[in-house]
This record gives structure tokens, sequence and C-alpha cells, in this order.
């Protein structure tokens, strides 16, 4: 039996999928994400006491150290948008006074952009100076965005208007594949709704 008749023979002997396996798998797999979807939204609900109304703004602020994104990314650090990584001259020294804040109980206005939005709420998401670099991909650099995640993966309420984010920062590069993806995480005790940035 010569080579081209041994792989003809075995491209007859191959059988496909029957449709109603196919149509079975996929109905698992549809029951099982709406069964993941239902118990994520009823299994984490929105925590009420991770907002600050705004009559309370002013007296949590004040239990915390105002910082703003125009500090935060007051100095090059990371590749520029548009550079060539490979040619880039990315700098990665932070300054001090930037370093001083590693720890600090800060409150920090701008805009969510959620990362696992459930339905009811949000426990992570990244705050950004401004409401294009959230919605309309405006290029950023690792200094001019925080990786916030709720205290206790408690539940907050995902918003489009300006929020202040209260909690504590971290100063500390976060790499993935050695690259940096971000200079900034914050765990957030709560937030304020309806205060400006």
């Amino acid at each position: 039996m010569s080579v081209h008749q041994v792989g003809a023979s075995r491209a007859v002997t191959a059988k496909p999928m029957p449709v109603r396996w196919a149509l079975l798998g996929g109905a698992a797999v549809g029951a099982l994400t709406l069964f993941v979807m239902s118990w994520s939204e009823t299994g984490e609900p929105l925590d009420p006491a991770t907002i600050v109304p705004p009559e309370r703004l002013v007296e949590v602020g004040g239990q915390y150290r105002h910082v703003s994104f125009n500090l935060l990314s007051s100095f090059s650090y990371g590749v520029l948008p548009g550079e060539d990584p490979l040619m880039a001259s990315a700098s990665e020294v932070v300054p001090a006074n930037i370093q001083q804040l590693d720890g600090q109980r800060v409150g920090i206005g701008g805009f969510m952009l959620p990362l696992d939005f459930n339905g009811q709420g949000v426990s992570e998401f990244v705050l950004n100076a401004s409401y294009d670099m959230c919605y309309f991909g405006a290029p950023t650099t690792p200094n001019q965005f925080i990786v916030v995640r709720m205290k206790d993966r408690k539940r907050t309420r995902f918003v489009h208007t300006p929020i202040i984010v209260f909690g504590t920062l971290r100063v500390e590069p976060e790499r993935r594949d050695g690259r940096i993806i971000s200079l900034y995480r914050m765990e957030a005790d709560s937030i304020g709704i309806g205060a400006g940035s």
C-alpha cells in the first residue's frame, strides 16, 4: 500500500462529529454560562457602604490626602504612546515625592473603566484622569492610570460620571512578560459619586 493510499484510507474512515453532539455541547456551555452569570449577580451584590453620599464627601475626604493625576503623571515613565518599544528610551525612575505616596491613604478623582462588572456593580476598575482615556482609547503610560480593587472584593456602583476614590495607594510597577503594565494600584475603601474630579 502506497503512502497516498494510506492517507486516502484515513481520510475516508474519519467521521465528522454528529450535529446532535455539537448542539448538546453548545447547549451545555450556554447553560453553564447562564448559571455562572446568575450566581455572580446574586453571590456578589452591590455594597451600598462603598458609596459616599455627596453630603458626606467633605467629612470623608478630610480623612485622606488629596492627590491629583497632574501630580501622578508629572514625570516621564515607560514607553511614550506612538514610540517604537525597541527604539524608545523608556524611563522607570519614579521621583521621590511620588514614591512617598506609597502606602498613603489618598483621595483621587477621575473616571471609572470597569474590569469585572457583573450587572450589580464592580469590584475592580481602572481609574483614569480623563473620560477620553476610558472609552475612546486615548494612549496612556503607566503613570496616567490606577488599577483599583475594592477592599474585601466588595462591589460598588459603576458610573460614567466623575468619582473620587478613597483608599490606600501603592506605587510599585506591576510587570507581565517583562513589560510594565501598571505603576499605581489602589485598595479602595469607598467612592464618592457626583463629586467632580
